[in-house]
Protein backbone atom coordinates (compact mmCIF):
# COMPACT_ATOMS: atom_id res chain seq x y z
CA UNK A 1 0.00 0.00 0.00
CA UNK A 2 1.14 3.52 -0.82
CA UNK A 3 1.59 5.76 2.20
CA UNK A 4 1.55 9.55 2.07
CA UNK A 5 4.82 10.50 3.71
CA UNK A 6 6.20 13.13 1.32
CA UNK A 7 5.52 16.85 1.08
CA UNK A 8 4.04 17.79 -2.32
CA UNK A 9 4.90 21.16 -3.85
CA UNK A 10 2.71 23.97 -2.51
CA UNK A 11 0.38 24.91 -5.35
CA UNK A 12 -0.77 28.39 -6.41
CA UNK A 13 -4.28 28.56 -4.89
CA UNK A 14 -3.19 26.97 -1.62
CA UNK A 15 -0.25 29.35 -1.40
CA UNK A 16 -2.57 32.36 -1.56
CA UNK A 17 -4.98 30.83 0.96
CA UNK A 18 -2.18 30.08 3.42
CA UNK A 19 -0.74 33.57 3.08
CA UNK A 20 -4.13 35.08 3.95
CA UNK A 21 -4.84 32.51 6.69
CA UNK A 22 -1.48 32.82 8.47
CA UNK A 23 -1.32 36.58 7.89
CA UNK A 24 -4.68 37.29 9.53
CA UNK A 25 -3.76 35.00 12.44
CA UNK A 26 -0.52 36.90 13.07
CA UNK A 27 -2.32 40.24 12.76
CA UNK A 28 -5.02 39.05 15.15
CA UNK A 29 -2.42 38.03 17.74
CA UNK A 30 -0.67 41.40 17.45
CA UNK A 31 -3.94 43.32 17.88
CA UNK A 32 -4.97 41.13 20.81
CA UNK A 33 -1.67 41.63 22.67
CA UNK A 34 -1.51 45.37 21.97
CA UNK A 35 -5.15 46.45 22.18
CA UNK A 36 -7.07 43.43 23.48
CA UNK A 37 -8.99 43.17 20.19
CA UNK A 38 -9.47 39.83 18.45
CA UNK A 39 -10.12 39.62 14.72
CA UNK A 40 -12.03 36.38 15.28
CA UNK A 41 -15.00 38.37 16.55
CA UNK A 42 -14.79 40.67 13.52
CA UNK A 43 -13.94 38.33 10.64
CA UNK A 44 -15.53 35.18 12.03
CA UNK A 45 -19.13 34.41 11.02
CA UNK A 46 -21.87 35.21 13.56
CA UNK A 47 -25.55 36.05 13.27
CA UNK A 48 -24.90 39.00 15.57
CA UNK A 49 -22.33 40.38 13.14
CA UNK A 50 -24.62 39.83 10.16
CA UNK A 51 -27.47 41.60 11.93
CA UNK A 52 -25.13 44.59 12.40
CA UNK A 53 -24.36 44.71 8.69
CA UNK A 54 -21.02 42.89 8.72
CA UNK A 55 -21.88 40.98 5.54
CA UNK A 56 -18.18 40.50 4.74
CA UNK A 57 -18.12 37.82 7.45
CA UNK A 58 -19.74 35.46 4.93
CA UNK A 59 -16.49 35.65 2.94
CA UNK A 60 -13.80 36.16 5.58
CA UNK A 61 -14.66 33.47 8.15
CA UNK A 62 -12.39 30.72 6.70
CA UNK A 63 -9.33 33.00 6.80
CA UNK A 64 -9.18 33.66 10.55
CA UNK A 65 -8.32 31.41 13.49
CA UNK A 66 -7.30 31.85 17.12
CA UNK A 67 -5.19 28.79 17.96
CA UNK A 68 -1.62 28.30 16.74
CA UNK A 69 -1.98 24.51 16.79
CA UNK A 70 -5.17 24.72 14.74
CA UNK A 71 -3.48 27.01 12.22
CA UNK A 72 -0.53 24.63 11.89
CA UNK A 73 -2.74 21.53 11.60
CA UNK A 74 -5.16 23.09 9.10
CA UNK A 75 -2.27 24.53 7.13
CA UNK A 76 -0.57 21.15 6.82
CA UNK A 77 -3.76 19.45 5.63
CA UNK A 78 -4.33 22.18 3.05
CA UNK A 79 -0.73 21.84 1.89
CA UNK A 80 -0.46 18.05 1.78
CA UNK A 81 -4.00 17.10 0.70
CA UNK A 82 -5.12 20.26 -1.09
CA UNK A 83 -1.97 20.68 -3.18
CA UNK A 84 -2.23 17.17 -4.56
CA UNK A 85 -5.88 17.70 -5.50
CA UNK A 86 -5.13 21.05 -7.11
CA UNK A 87 -2.41 19.48 -9.25
CA UNK A 88 -4.82 16.71 -10.23
CA UNK A 89 -7.85 18.90 -11.03
CA UNK A 90 -6.32 22.18 -12.09
CA UNK A 91 -6.68 25.53 -10.33
CA UNK A 92 -10.06 26.48 -11.77
CA UNK A 93 -11.96 23.35 -10.75
CA UNK A 94 -10.12 23.18 -7.43
CA UNK A 95 -11.13 26.75 -6.57
CA UNK A 96 -14.74 26.02 -7.48
CA UNK A 97 -14.71 22.94 -5.25
CA UNK A 98 -13.29 24.93 -2.32
CA UNK A 99 -15.82 27.74 -2.70
CA UNK A 100 -18.86 25.45 -2.89
CA UNK A 101 -17.88 23.21 0.03
CA UNK A 102 -16.58 26.01 2.28
CA UNK A 103 -19.41 28.50 1.90
CA UNK A 104 -22.14 25.87 2.09
CA UNK A 105 -20.76 25.29 5.60
CA UNK A 106 -21.21 29.01 6.33
CA UNK A 107 -24.80 29.03 5.04
CA UNK A 108 -25.85 26.05 7.17
CA UNK A 109 -24.08 27.47 10.21
CA UNK A 110 -25.98 30.75 9.79
CA UNK A 111 -29.34 28.99 9.42
CA UNK A 112 -28.73 26.82 12.49
CA UNK A 113 -27.61 29.85 14.49
CA UNK A 114 -30.69 31.87 13.59
CA UNK A 115 -33.05 29.04 14.51
CA UNK A 116 -31.15 28.18 17.72
CA UNK A 117 -30.97 31.77 18.93
CA UNK A 118 -29.41 32.86 22.23
CA UNK A 119 -25.79 31.92 22.83
CA UNK A 120 -25.74 29.66 19.81
CA UNK A 121 -25.85 32.71 17.56
CA UNK A 122 -22.96 34.40 19.37
CA UNK A 123 -20.28 31.69 19.02
CA UNK A 124 -18.54 32.40 15.68
CA UNK A 125 -17.65 30.05 12.86
CA UNK A 126 -14.05 30.45 11.72
CA UNK A 127 -11.09 28.58 10.29
CA UNK A 128 -10.44 26.03 7.56
CA UNK A 129 -11.88 22.97 9.32
CA UNK A 130 -14.91 22.66 7.04
CA UNK A 131 -12.75 23.23 3.97
CA UNK A 132 -10.24 20.60 5.00
CA UNK A 133 -12.92 18.04 5.79
CA UNK A 134 -14.28 18.51 2.26
CA UNK A 135 -10.76 18.03 0.87
CA UNK A 136 -10.36 14.84 2.88
CA UNK A 137 -13.65 13.51 1.50
CA UNK A 138 -12.43 14.19 -2.04
CA UNK A 139 -9.08 12.58 -1.28
CA UNK A 140 -10.79 9.54 0.25
CA UNK A 141 -12.89 9.11 -2.88
CA UNK A 142 -10.15 9.50 -5.46
CA UNK A 143 -7.40 7.74 -3.52
CA UNK A 144 -9.60 5.35 -1.55
CA UNK A 145 -6.98 2.61 -1.18
CA UNK A 146 -4.06 4.89 -0.36
CA UNK A 147 -2.80 4.60 3.22
CA UNK A 148 -2.83 7.60 5.53
CA UNK A 149 -1.63 7.99 9.11
CA UNK A 150 -4.32 8.79 11.66
CA UNK A 151 -2.81 11.05 14.34
CA UNK A 152 0.46 10.53 12.38
CA UNK A 153 0.81 7.09 14.01
CA UNK A 154 -1.87 4.62 12.88
CA UNK A 155 -1.96 3.52 9.21
CA UNK A 156 -5.45 3.56 7.73
CA UNK A 157 -6.92 3.51 4.23
CA UNK A 158 -8.01 6.95 3.07
CA UNK A 159 -11.66 5.95 2.73
CA UNK A 160 -11.80 4.80 6.36
CA UNK A 161 -9.84 7.83 7.51
CA UNK A 162 -12.48 10.15 6.02
CA UNK A 163 -15.33 8.02 7.40
CA UNK A 164 -13.78 8.28 10.86
CA UNK A 165 -13.66 12.07 10.56
CA UNK A 166 -17.33 12.12 9.56
CA UNK A 167 -18.27 10.02 12.60
CA UNK A 168 -16.28 12.34 14.90
CA UNK A 169 -18.05 15.39 13.45
CA UNK A 170 -21.46 13.73 13.82
CA UNK A 171 -20.70 12.92 17.45
CA UNK A 172 -19.67 16.53 18.04
CA UNK A 173 -22.86 17.76 16.38
CA UNK A 174 -25.03 15.64 18.66
CA UNK A 175 -23.19 16.26 21.93
CA UNK A 176 -21.44 19.63 21.72
CA UNK A 177 -22.95 23.02 22.53
CA UNK A 178 -21.30 24.25 19.34
CA UNK A 179 -23.57 21.98 17.32
CA UNK A 180 -24.17 24.61 14.63
CA UNK A 181 -20.47 24.60 13.69
CA UNK A 182 -20.33 20.79 13.68
CA UNK A 183 -23.41 20.49 11.47
CA UNK A 184 -21.93 23.08 9.14
CA UNK A 185 -18.82 20.91 8.80
CA UNK A 186 -20.94 17.83 8.14
CA UNK A 187 -22.78 19.70 5.39
CA UNK A 188 -19.43 20.72 3.92
CA UNK A 189 -18.44 17.05 3.64
CA UNK A 190 -21.83 16.09 2.19
CA UNK A 191 -21.68 18.87 -0.40
CA UNK A 192 -18.18 17.75 -1.42
CA UNK A 193 -19.43 14.19 -1.93
CA UNK A 194 -22.51 15.25 -3.91
CA UNK A 195 -20.55 17.70 -6.06
CA UNK A 196 -17.97 15.08 -7.05
CA UNK A 197 -20.71 12.53 -7.70
CA UNK A 198 -22.45 15.01 -9.97
CA UNK A 199 -19.23 15.72 -11.86
CA UNK A 200 -18.70 11.99 -12.36
CA UNK A 201 -22.23 11.52 -13.71
CA UNK A 202 -21.78 14.56 -15.92
CA UNK A 203 -18.56 13.06 -17.29
CA UNK A 204 -20.55 10.00 -18.33
CA UNK A 205 -23.22 12.12 -19.98
CA UNK A 206 -25.76 11.39 -17.23
CA UNK A 207 -27.92 13.78 -15.22
CA UNK A 208 -30.35 13.92 -12.30
CA UNK A 209 -33.14 12.43 -14.41
CA UNK A 210 -30.97 9.41 -15.08
CA UNK A 211 -30.42 8.91 -11.36
CA UNK A 212 -34.16 8.88 -10.70
CA UNK A 213 -34.78 6.36 -13.44
CA UNK A 214 -32.96 3.41 -11.93
CA UNK A 215 -33.49 0.98 -14.75
CA UNK A 216 -32.16 3.39 -17.36
CA UNK A 217 -29.12 4.33 -15.31
CA UNK A 218 -28.38 0.66 -14.70
CA UNK A 219 -28.35 0.01 -18.42
CA UNK A 220 -26.16 3.07 -18.93
CA UNK A 221 -23.61 1.75 -16.42
CA UNK A 222 -23.39 -1.58 -18.24
CA UNK A 223 -22.96 0.12 -21.62
CA UNK A 224 -20.57 2.87 -20.58
CA UNK A 225 -18.47 1.04 -17.98
CA UNK A 226 -16.13 3.17 -15.89
CA UNK A 227 -16.40 6.95 -15.57
CA UNK A 228 -14.50 8.75 -18.29
CA UNK A 229 -12.14 11.56 -17.35
CA UNK A 230 -12.98 15.24 -17.36
CA UNK A 231 -10.19 17.26 -18.94
CA UNK A 232 -8.97 20.17 -16.83
CA UNK A 233 -6.60 23.01 -17.54
CA UNK A 234 -3.78 21.12 -15.84
CA UNK A 235 -4.48 17.53 -16.79
CA UNK A 236 -1.62 15.16 -16.17
CA UNK A 237 -0.45 14.37 -19.70
CA UNK A 238 1.99 11.74 -18.49
CA UNK A 239 -0.82 9.62 -17.05
CA UNK A 240 -4.09 10.30 -18.92
CA UNK A 241 -5.81 7.39 -17.16
CA UNK A 242 -5.36 8.95 -13.74
CA UNK A 243 -8.73 9.44 -12.02
CA UNK A 244 -9.95 13.04 -11.80
CA UNK A 245 -13.19 13.15 -9.85
CA UNK A 246 -14.24 9.60 -9.00
CA UNK A 247 -12.48 6.27 -8.88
Amino acid sequence: MQTQMYAPPLTKINKYILIGYVGTFILSQILYMSAGTSLVGILGLTTVGLSKGLIFQLITFPFIDKSLMTVVFNGLILWFIGSELERLWGSRFYLKFLAISTYSCGVIFTLFSYFAGGLMGIAPLFGLTGTNLALLVAYGIIYAERTMLFMFLFPMKAKYFCLLLAVIELFMALTSTAFNSAWGHIVSMAVAFIFLKYQSLKARGLGIKDIMENHKSHQARKKRGNFRLIKTEEQDKADPEKPKFWQ
